[in-house]
């Protein structure tokens, strides 16, 4: 089970061409940006957890704990430009089946669910992102 979450941005009213450069631009900023805050935030010990991990990595887990243990679930994070102004990250692949239930949880499972979606678009919002660097690519004329 892969997870996904898109973030875009709607262009509305003036649309010269300098707009959808500049709108271009500060979505392939943002994109690299919240890919490494993403992964900041899968690495960060920060979530809680029932009990001790022996993982496969050889390492013993209690509470809190990041969610890497072998990388494979941080290695399968993929961003995908879908457009100018609509970006696509997932989580998972044939490897990697396990993304949603790390995400939300396993029904019946004291395995709890770790969301390191909102956080990181929580430290990282795409607006704040798109003002900072609307200002800035203005400052130099682009």
């Amino acid at each position: 089970m892969a997870v996904q979450v898109q973030a875009s941005y709607k262009l509305t009213g003036w649309n010269a061409p300098q707009l959808k450069l500049r709108v271009a631009n500060i979505m392939t900023a943002y994109g690299k940006a919240i890919d490494q805050q993403f992964k900041e935030e899968i690495q960060l010990v920060q979530f809680p957890w029932p009990g001790t991990t022996y993982r496969k990595n050889g390492t013993i887990e209690g509470s809190p704990r990041d969610i890497v243990d072998t990388g494979a679930f941080l290695r399968s994070q993929r961003r995908e430009r879908l457009n100018a102004t609509t970006l696509k990250f997932t989580w998972g692949n044939s490897g990697v089946n396990y993304a949603g239930y790390i995400l939300q949880g396993v029904p019946g499972k004291n395995y709890p669910g770790r969301d390191w979606i909102k956080p990181a678009l929580n430290n990282l919002p795409l607006d704040g992102f798109f003002r900072a660097e609307w200002s800035r690519l203005a400052g130099r004329a682009l």
